[in-house]
């Protein structure tokens, strides 16, 4: 009995085990495998199960595998008791730079396939964003333009809100409720209206990889550009696609000012299947279906009213009015403090005053006459000593 116990050895693995699993199902280990096609005592899809269980597990580094599997049933996780020794850093060196070789897309599309094929994905849509990814160092890796660095490291605009740290931007397609299907790093300062020109010929092509060759792309308003229409109407890309047309398109105002001015909106109502609360209102939506005509093409376009959006623009711009209220009443009691010497010099002043936003403001001139000492006249007149004006 005592020998026994001894013998018994608690792990404790967290979710890990789900993680194992749905890899198993998908084929994981297998596909990597064929992928790297490299002749290595552990198995290379298993050296990236491990690493994959380690970055899911909490821990930030992804070296030091010996002593993560440490207290872990190594043969349950990655379906191989494999000796922990084997998973040093030099094995991980060697998958990784094999990774690299045949390249972190081809594999990811490998992956994607087979997760299609298992779990009969959704690829009626495909969603496109791109965020920013802070780093901190010099990274002197790019002195010389002949440097063989698949991206740059450098200052751009920062959707981190860090624009002092340099940065790279990732680039991500997803379908069905966020299954990555592409994901690309690129230079810290790449425009996300290029990136998307670059992506469409790989999204068509990937898209068709994995069976599809009808679906509608979602991406933001970096997407509408004069070149990037004219890759998604070229027949060899072509695809429906949403996306927020920019303000900056005269055709977008109009559109609106359509809306607001006909208020036939259809009625949408509440969209979130999230409960309502005391504290939270779930929005209620209205929309208005018009056209607009970008580059000689027409295509079509609804206006979305949200009631909780607008009652948050109605508060901002109360407050707009308010500050504009009180930035205006200090300018006319400092103004009205001001004696000019002559009617010119006064009426020069009013037309000075530049129109407001927000209020009517209306100037007038007021003659201030200045009398001089003593007692009126008889009459009831006093001698003008001086006449100024006001506003």
């Amino acid at each position: 009995m005592g020998d026994r116990d001894e013998s018994i050895r608690i792990s404790n693995t967290g979710f890990l085990p789900i993680v194992s699993a749905y890899a198993s199902r998908i084929g994981l280990v297998e596909e990597i495998d064929r992928l790297l096609a490299c002749h290595m005592e552990v198995s290379p899809g298993r050296v990236v199960l491990a690493l994959i269980l380690d970055a899911l597990s909490g821990r930030s580094a992804l070296f030091r595998l010996e002593q993560f599997f440490k207290d872990k049933d190594v043969g349950h996780l990655l379906g191989e008791n494999i000796p922990r020794s084997k998973l040093n850093d030099d094995t991980l060196g060697r998958v990784l730079d094999r990774l690299a070789d045949v390249g972190t897309n081809k594999v990811l599309g490998g992956v994607a396939i087979r997760v299609m094929k298992s779990f009969e994905l959704d690829l009626s849509h495909v969603h496109h964003d791109t965020t920013s990814r802070k780093v901190y160092g010099d990274y002197l890796l790019y002195d010389s333009e002949s440097h063989d660095q698949p991206f740059v490291i450098t200052h751009g605009f920062s959707k981190d809100h860090r624009p002092d740290l340099k940065q790279l931007v990732h680039s991500l397609l997803c379908v069905d409720h966020g299954i990555p299907i592409y994901s690309k790093m690129l230079n810290g300062n790449e425009s996300d209206k290029n990136i998307n020109r670059d992506i469409i010929p790989e999204m068509v092509k990937r898209m068709r990889t994995l069976g599809r060759k009808d679906f509608i792309y979602v991406a933001d308003s970096a997407l509408v550009t004069k070149d990037n229409l004219a890759l998604i109407n070229d027949p060899a890309n072509g695809f429906s696609f949403v996306s927020r047309l920019p303000m900056t398109y005269k055709d977008c105002r109009y559109a609106i000012e359509q809306a607001v001015d006909s208020d036939r909106w259809e009625e949408i109502g509440v969209i979130s299947e999230e409960p309502q609360t005391k504290n939270r209102k779930p929005a209620s939506y209205r929309a208005f279906e018009n056209t607009v005509t970008l580059y000689g093409r027409t295509y079509r376009a609804l206006v979305v009213h949200s009631d909780a959006h607008d009652e948050r623009r109605r508060k901002r711009v109360d407050k707009r009015i308010a500050k504009e209220l009180e930035e205006l009443t200090k300018l006319k009691k400092s103004l009205e403090k001001i004696d000019y010497a002559c009617l010119p010099d006064a009426q020069s002043a009013a037309g000075r005053m530049r129109p407001s936003l927000l209020h009517e403001v209306m100037v007038e001139i007021q003659p201030r006459p200045q009398y001089a000492k003593g007692r009126p006249k008889s009459d009831g007149t006093r001698t003008l000593k001086a006449m100024r004006y006001g506003l």
